[in-house]
C-alpha cells in the first residue's frame, strides 16, 4: 500500500530527496548533479523503489532538469507526481510584487517556516546562493535578499588569481592567519559571517523587529553559524518539509 510522499528537491549543485511519512522526513539522500541526471533519476527511483510511494512531490528551481525528476521518476515508480510552482495555493499570503518569480526552495523554506514557529520569521538558506526570505505577520512573504553562497566566495580566490589556492569552506579558530591558506580561510569565513550578521540585522532594523526570529537551512547552514553571536534555529530539512506541506494546502484547497 503506498503511503508516503518522496519529496525531491531539486538545486543548482544537487537534487535532494527523501521520504515524507507521518509528518517525519526519513531516507534523506543527495544526488550531485554531476553524476548526470538520467543516472540521478534511476538511482532515486531504485532507492525508493519498496518504500511504498503515494505521490512524488518537486520542487525545483533548474527548470531543464523538473522535467526528468518529475515525469520519470513519478513513472518509473508508478505514481503521480505535483509541483510546487509559481501561483499556486498557499498557507501564507504573498506579497511579493512579482510572485512568479520567487523560486519553489524559497517558497517551501517560508510556509514551514510559518508552520513550525509562526511569523514574522526570517529564513536563511545556506545553498549555491544565499537567500534570506522574510514572512510577516500582516503581509506574509514579502521579499528577501539573494548573496552569494560560500562555495562562490571560496572557489573565487582560484578562479581570479595566479597564486592564490583553491579551498573547501571550513571553520576557523583564529581570525589572524599565520599562512597563505589560514589567511584565506579566515577571510572567507569570518567576512561571510559578517555579512550574515550585517544582512540579518539590516532586515530587523527596516521591519523595526529586533527580536525577529531567524531560522537556517542549506548545507553550510551548521558550518557558518557554528558559535554564531544571534540566536538561530538550525533545521536541516526546512525545504523538504515545506514541499511536503505546499502539497498537503493544496490537496485540502478546492481547485
Amino acid at each position: 500500500m503506498k503511503t508516503g510522499l518522496l519529496i525531491v528537491d531539486i538545486g543548482n549543485t544537487s537534487a535532494t530527496t527523501a521520504l515524507y511519512l507521518e509528518g517525519k522526513i526519513s531516507e534523506l539522500c543527495r544526488f550531485p548533479r554531476v553524476n548526470g541526471t538520467e543516472a540521478n533519476v534511476k538511482a532515486a527511483a531504485e532507492k525508493y523503489a519498496v518504500a511504498g510511494v503515494q505521490k512524488v512531490v518537486v520542487g525545483s528551481v533548474v527548470p531543464e532538469l523538473t522535467h526528468f525528476w518529475k515525469k520519470d521518476l513519478s513513472e518509473l515508480l508508478h505514481c503521480d507526481a505535483w509541483e510546487l510552482e509559481p501561483g499556486a495555493p498557499l498557507e501564507i499570503a504573498v506579497t511579493y510584487p512579482k510572485p512568479t518569480s520567487i523560486g519553489a526552495d524559497r517558497l517551501a523554506n517560508a510556509v514551514a517556516a510559518v508552520r513550525k514557529v509562526g511569523a514574522p520569521v526570517v529564513v536563511a538558506d545556506f545553498g549555491t546562493a544565499l537567500t534570506f526570505d522574510i514572512v510577516t505577520e500582516e503581509q506574509g512573504y514579502i521579499g528577501g535578499v539573494i548573496s552569494p553562497g560560500i562555495e562562490m566566495m571560496y572557489s573565487y580566490f582560484g578562479e581570479k588569481t595566479a597564486l592564490l589556492p583553491r579551498l573547501t569552506p571550513k571553520p576557523c579558530a583564529q581570525v589572524i592567519g599565520k599562512s597563505t591558506e589560514e589567511a584565506m580561510h579566515a577571510g572567507a569565513f569570518y567576512g561571510y559571517r559578517g555579512m550574515v550578521r550585517e544582512i540579518f540585522g539590516e532586515i530587523r532594523k527596516e521591519l523595526g523587529l529586533p527580536e525577529l526570529k531567524l531560522m537556517a537551512t542549506g548545507g553550510f547552514a551548521s558550518t557558518v553559524l557554528r558559535d554564531f553571536d544571534q540566536s538561530v534555529m538550525l533545521c536541516p530539512t526546512l525545504t523538504l518539509e515545506g514541499l511536503a506541506f505546499a502539497w498537503q494546502y493544496a490537496e485540502s484547497t478546492p481547485s
